[in-house]
């Protein structure tokens, strides 16, 4: 746990590796695109696309809600709620609860739900959806991580959709993207 409270964890989204290539992530402005739960599929034809750009910063965390460690050295943990800052076109705080692996070089895998109320263009609301990321073990910052968030907007951002491809690197991460407005 050590490990985890000096390096990754405790640095939030230090999210982790499946092996030293890089994720392949969809398209930012795919024809379809899943913001998971109860966001759905949804199709882009007939929408405004506009890019989105900016980043998030690591605000602080709370302790995971169950963890483990692999007698191989894998820190496996679900429902850790990690508090972050957008900043750019999309702002406000964002948490994700995460649930993944670490493993001792510094790599794994994360996913889960997040949600946050933000403002886009001059319209507040929350978001919420899915993400995925990936790490890297990383000789400067310990891991590199990158991933996509998916989102549907509600209350002021309801019928907005939103695709944030970001990373690599380690926080502040930096985001790019695409908002779909109907």
């Amino acid at each position: 746990r050590a490990f985890i409270v000096t390096g990754i964890v405790a640095a939030g989204f230090a999210m982790a590796a499946c092996g030293a290539s890089p994720p392949t992530l969809p398209q930012a402005d795919g024809d379809v695109i899943s913001a998971g739960g109860d966001a759905g599929i949804f199709t882009t034809s007939g929408v405004t696309k506009i890019p989105i750009s900016g980043t998030f910063n690591y605000a602080g965390e709370e302790p995971p809600g169950r963890e483990f460690l692999n007698p191989n050295g894998n820190y496996h943990f679900w429902d850790n709620p990690v508090h972050t800052i957008f900043d750019g076109d999309v702002a406000g705080p964002v948490t994700f609860h995460e649930k993944g692996m670490i493993t001792p070089d510094g790599g794994g895998v994360f996913s889960g739900p997040f949600e946050g109320d933000v403002t886009w263009d001059g319209r507040s609301g929350t978001i919420s959806g899915q993400f995925t990321t990936n790490c890297r073990p990383d000789p400067t910052t310990g891991s590199s991580c990158d991933g996509v968030l998916n989102a549907k907007g509600s209350g002021g951002l309801d019928g907005v959709r939103f695709k944030f491809v970001w990373g690599p690197g380690f926080y502040p991460f930096p985001y790019t993207g695409t908002a779909y407005v109907k």
